[in-house]
């Protein structure tokens, strides 16, 4: 069966989904459940609560947030981060992460078309997250910022 990923904003239709969403213990510690995020989400307007679908069905979750606390002022109409990417257990290692990632830069154009950088913070020891996002095309530039949960690497996506 092949896949087909998409981007889609969040719906309410996908609570269900999102509320029955697992990870492992090693995950937890460097993301959020999406239950987690989305309320203060919703009540931020420059965050867009994004669900990774396959085919229909969700199998992932990721905020787009638009002048986050790792952007300078002065980059924050150009920058846009991604926070608390995950796929649920159950549908891990299929791929889907990777293919929401390619899929993003498409996402980005269509919200913000001034956009010209996506970035995101991985925590230093979570090296499988490093890989995929390297493996997407994200760049290491060797910028690090401490976070609430350890050493974060600042990775970058440039649009063209």
């Amino acid at each position: 069966m092949k896949k087909r990923i998409s981007l889609a904003p969040y719906n309410e239709k996908y609570n269900q989904d999102l509320a029955n969403f697992s990870l492992s213990n090693e995950q937890v510690q460097f993301t959020a459940m999406p239950a987690e995020v989305m309320e203060e989400a919703f009540q931020n307007p420059n965050k867009y609560p994004v669900v990774i679908l396959n085919d229909k069905t969700p199998v992932g979750f990721f905020i787009l947030h638009k002048n986050s606390e790792y952007v300078e002022e002065r980059d924050s109409s150009r920058k846009i981060l991604v926070r608390a990417l995950s796929i649920t257990l159950e549908h891990q290692g299929n791929g889907y992460a990777l293919d929401a990632m390619k899929a993003l830069p498409g996402l980005v154009k269509q919200l913000d078309p001034k956009v010209d950088e996506i970035i995101l913070a991985v925590n230093e020891g979570n090296i499988a997250a490093q890989k995929l996002y390297l493996k997407a095309g994200f760049l290491d530039m060797g910028e690090r910022k401490m976070g609430i949960k350890g050493l974060q690497l600042m990775l970058q996506y440039r649009m063209e």
